[in-house]
């Protein structure tokens, strides 16, 4: 019996999301029918390496939702779409369709995104920290700004080391052909 009622509160959990974020809903939607798309076609044309890029996109897809729901927290509409089409970008254009090798600057124009990416992440978690009444902290913009920025340049340090790394240790080729080797 309790079990059903779980069931039904998080069914309605679930359809109030989706009411309040028909956008976000519609985007996530139609960029996981493209990866499922492109799955099924890298599957018939035995090309697995693909296939595993398309479920790593697929797990990916859901991190900002998971954040959401075990944090509590909600993030900006905007910046969620962005999250999922950087991941988009990155994994499906980028390593399936080739535009890593087919745009000569598209590592650097992503590398670029993501620091705004990161840096609006930064100020949103910031932001909900500051309008949080259970936590007292009430920062000026200026510091906010800083936060952001110093957030963004942490994470794209961090995933620097994170490519020289496996680069270094499995072989990898996780540095594209527009940065110097």
């Amino acid at each position: 019996m309790k079990q059903n009622e779980k069931k039904r509160d998080w069914l309605n959990i679930e359809y109030r999301r989706v009411q309040n974020k028909k956008l976000v809903v519609t985007v996530y939607v139609l960029l996981r029918l493209s990866v499922v798309g492109m799955l099924v076609a890298q599957i018939f044309n035995g090309n697995f390496e693909n296939v595993y890029t398309c479920i790593l996109a697929l797990i990916l897809f859901t991190i900002p939702s998971l954040i959401e729901r075990r944090l509590h927290i909600d993030l900006p509409d905007t910046l969620e779409i962005i999250i999922l089409l950087f991941i988009y970008a990155a994994e499906i254009l980028g390593e399936i369709q080739e535009y890593y090798v087919l745009i000569p600057f598209w590592d650097d124009i992503l590398h670029t995104l993501n620091g705004f990416l990161f840096a609006a992440v930064g100020f949103s978690l910031v932001n909900i920290l500051n309008r949080d009444k259970r936590v007292m902290l009430r920062l000026s913009p200026f510091y906010m700004a800083v936060m952001a920025f110093c957030f963004s340049m942490t994470i794209g340090v961090l995933w620097e080391f994170f490519e020289f790394g496996m680069d270094r240790l499995f072989h990898l080729s996780l540095i594209h052909i527009s940065e110097p080797t």
